[in-house]
């Protein structure tokens, strides 16, 4: 690829993001989804739009893949439709709104970058609503990469899970149901309790699923545990509280337990892969500390603490796992 074509390409990906994201957003797909074809009139009186916005919208959804035209008329793509099925959409859609307000946040890039201070949107109209959106589009995520992490993860002989900043608790369950033994402890913070718990009481193994709520910088996380589990949890907060955060766990664990970090991870100068130094950005424009580290400095962290016999070990998807023993 020459240079320029480079440039062009990367210039121009934010239009593909946000016109599927503005889809999700419109209320598009949900519409759609529900009916085999549609047409212009139709979608526009539906929602009440000039047809020629609609219009273009929809060919550009064609153009991305996401919609066929036939005949002045739209479908979800069948290979799309597997993605976007009915009872998938609703966590689906709760993380395209999630990636919407990401996105709408990222155009302040330049003066987070001038000031060190992440972007707060200067009136937010429900915290309680973010929250919600957040720890949903979370369960989203996490159901994508149950099977990939129970894989990598074997809890053979061990009894008491800590699924530390847990959220909606679905690998915490997940774990319970593959192993009859296990009883695991959800902490995370009080407001995600309610959402957890929903997703507790769908659980064969809910009897087992306990949810503790605080916040685990500070407020005891129990002890006795066999294994702990920080899944997307690092990369929210400094080194330093990382360092202090995996001491505390270290001291929760039996003399024979171990912790595995799940997490982006980047090489030692921190320039790639691509997706983690990304997401390294979206940690600047969203936390006041957070970051996305390197493995070197993850493995120092656990040394530190105590722990030994580091391994990596590679997951589908986006991250990496650390396993370690105390």
């Amino acid at each position: 690829m020459k240079r320029n074509d480079k440039l062009l390409e990367d210039v121009y990906q934010y239009r593909r993001a946000v016109v599927l994201l503005s889809a999700a957003e419109l209320g598009i797909f949900d519409f759609i989804l529900g009916r085999h074809w549609v047409s212009v009139q139709q979608v526009s009186k539906h929602f009440g739009w000039i047809p020629r916005g609609c219009e273009i919208i929809l060919n550009a959804l064609c153009g991305l893949g996401y919609l066929d035209k036939k005949q002045q008329r739209y479908r979800v793509t069948p290979s799309v439709k597997k993605v976007f099925s009915r009872e998938e959409f609703p966590l689906l859609k709760e993380w395209l709104h999630h990636e919407w307000r990401l996105l709408n946040r990222w155009v302040h890039l330049p003066e987070v970058v001038r000031t060190g201070k992440p972007y707060r949107e200067p009136e937010k109209k429900s915290l309680h609503r973010n929250h919600r959106n957040f720890i949903l589009s979370m369960a989203h995520r996490e159901k994508q990469n149950i099977q990939s992490v129970l894989k990598k993860i074997n809890l053979n002989g061990c009894h008491y899970l800590l699924d530390l900043g847990g959220g909606p608790g679905l690998f915490a369950a997940a774990f319970a149901e593959k192993y009859p033994q296990l009883r695991a402890t959800i902490f995370d913070t009080p407001d995600t309790a309610p959402l957890a718990r929903q997703f507790i009481r769908k659980s064969p193994a809910k009897n087992r699923l306990h949810f503790v709520g605080g916040d685990f910088l500070i407020d005891p996380i129990g002890d006795g545990y066999d294994v702990a589990l920080l899944s997307s949890i690092l990369h929210i907060y400094s080194a330093v509280e990382n360092q202090m955060l995996i001491e505390k766990v270290y001291h929760s664990l039996k003399p024979d337990g171990k912790i595995f970090i799940r997490d982006f991870l980047l090489n030692r100068p921190k320039t790639s892969p691509l997706i983690g130094v990304l997401f390294a950005v979206n940690m600047l424009i969203n936390t006041e500390r957070g970051n996305a580290y390197s493995i070197e400095e993850m493995k120092s962290w656990l040394s530190q603490a105590g722990f030994k016999n580091v391994k990596k070990k590679p997951l589908e998807g986006r991250m990496i796992l650390l396993e370690a023993h105390k």
